[in-house]
């Protein structure tokens, strides 16, 4: 499936973006910057012609004011009943959902079961909405200050979130209800029965089929929530085989380097060992097996862009971002996730918290035998490719590997790993190959996942129908679709 997310924030600015736009905005007759919302409901064509099938949108709730970190967060909501005006109101709401219906796309939005903002309506209505710290007052994970963590050992409270979930669901209509949620951080509510109540009856809402995606972190978290109902979760371990594996050199281009800081993750572990064992390629395989092994009936969403970690391309370089969106767009069960922008080549994270500001989802740069950490920025605004001719190279990019990822086989036809005899000691192995059939046609993939070419002694024969092979080369961070005669 298709995925894009957008970061309402992202698509129509509070102020102008160069003088001449300041200018043209204060003369007399100006034309009205309309809502992020009713831009994104008059361009859902140009999506839906990108090859998306599912529409997610980060929360457009009104947002809380007690606490407030910067602008304001989208993840801090002080009425899930609302539209903050910063992105448009219901009725533009409602239309967006019609509209996306009406072209063929799925729509889930973004929902944080885990809390609220700090003056959300709940809070005073009833104490017991809300765990409580040690001084009585509602408390908060790590340091999301801005936040107020529910209690969902309250009956009460499980309905109240049960109720605003069919709000939405149900719509105005048939046509303005969503066909699910991204649940924020669903592995950390204070009791996870409630799943187990909430999503059978959620799925009796409407007649579409009810898609529920976790934000969810570690495998083993990602099995209970599916065990309890859950559709699709992330695939963290495929992003941290990109976090810990790719650096940048002094040219921007992307390298293969293992960053020390994976010893430090449990969770990465078991594609830790794999690594060492046989390369970044173990690594990817290794992955795929446990999935296909214990989940093989659930999406897993696949990035290197998403709201939280920022710009692919900024971290690890356009090679290894364009490689690995091929490789998630060939692995079984993927949801290919892909974060508005991201087609053009953004390089900035959308902002959450703040106009402008520095952050941690920089990136390692090699300098010569040195590798230093460099911070990472988002800001209000958008930073593509440079110029028009890369944009367009990219989106046509974006647009076929969509069209590979729709392709019969990559979504209904089993898996088998294939030996190629990659010309490599083991710990540095980087090619990825498949074999992959379905209804009487078979798709070889190989993938390169380093920044050296590979020589091969055994490829499969056939047509390439999708990126390219030398004769028994593979180049550095090159995918080749291979279709079996």
């Amino acid at each position: 499936m298709n995925h894009y997310q957008i970061n309402l924030r992202s698509i129509s600015h509070q102020s102008p973006q160069n003088p001449l736009q300041a200018l043209k905005e204060a003369s007399e007759g100006a034309e009205k910057t309309v809502s992020p919302l009713a831009a994104v409901t008059r361009d859902l064509q140009l999506i839906a012609d990108l090859g998306v099938e599912l529409l997610h949108v980060m929360p457009p709730f009104r947002m809380g004011q007690l606490a407030r970190k910067g602008i304001g967060s989208p993840y801090a909501v002080a009425d899930y009943m609302e539209i903050d005006p910063e992105f448009g109101n219901k009725t533009e709401w409602f239309d967006l959902v019609r509209k996306a219906h009406a072209l063929g796309l799925k729509i889930i939005l973004g929902f944080m079961p885990n809390h609220t903002a700090r003056d959300h309506v709940w809070v005073s209505e009833d104490p017991e909405n809300y765990v409580r710290d040690e001084q009585g007052k509602p408390g908060f994970d790590f340091d999301w200050s801005d936040t107020a963590k529910l209690n969902y050992t309250y009956p009460p409270l499980r309905r109240k979130v049960i109720n605003t979930l069919r709000y939405w669901l149900e719509g105005e209509d048939r046509q303005s209800g969503v066909d699910g949620y991204r649940m924020d951080m669903a592995h950390m509510i204070s009791d996870l029965t409630f799943w187990n109540e909430a999503i059978p009856e959620l799925e009796t809402v409407n007649e579409r089929p009810l898609l529920l995606l976790a934000e969810c972190y570690g495998l083993e978290r990602n099995l209970d929530l599916f065990a309890r109902g859950f559709q699709a979760a992330y695939d963290d371990d495929f992003y941290k085989i990109a976090q810990y594996g790719y650096a940048r050199d002094d040219k921007g281009k992307s390298r293969l380097l293992l960053d020390p800081a994976a010893e430090h993750n449990g969770d990465f572990a078991p594609r830790l060992a794999d690594w060492k064992r046989g390369g970044i390629a173990a690594a990817v395989q290794g992955l795929i097996q446990e999935y296909q092994t214990r989940a093989p009936h659930n999406l897993l969403a696949r990035y290197v862009d998403n709201h939280d970690e920022g710009r692919g391309i900024y971290r690890f370089g356009p090679q290894a971002c364009r490689v690995m969106m091929d490789l998630a767009a060939c692995m079984p069960r993927s949801m290919l996730f892909t974060l508005a922008g991201q087609e053009a080549g953004a390089m900035n994270r959308p902002p959450i918290h703040e106009y402008f500001s520095i952050c941690d989802k920089g990136f390692r740069r090699i300098d010569g035998n040195q590798v230093r950490n460099i911070e990472g920025i988002e800001f209000e605004g958008n930073l593509f490719l440079r110029t028009s001719e890369e944009r367009a190279q990219a989106i046509s990019e974006t647009r076929k590997r969509f069209e590979l990822h729709q392709h019969p086989v990559m979504q209904q036809g089993d898996w088998h790993p294939c030996d190629v005899q990659e010309q490599a000691p083991d710990i540095h192995k980087t090619i990825v190959a498949f074999r992959r059939h379905f209804d009487g046609e078979t798709l070889y993939g190989l993938f390169n996942l380093g920044h050296e070419k590979r020589d091969l002694k055994q490829v499969p024969e056939g047509k390439v129908i999708y990126g390219k092979i030398d004769a028994n080369v593979l180049f550095p961070f090159s995918t080749a679709i291979i279709q079996q005669p």
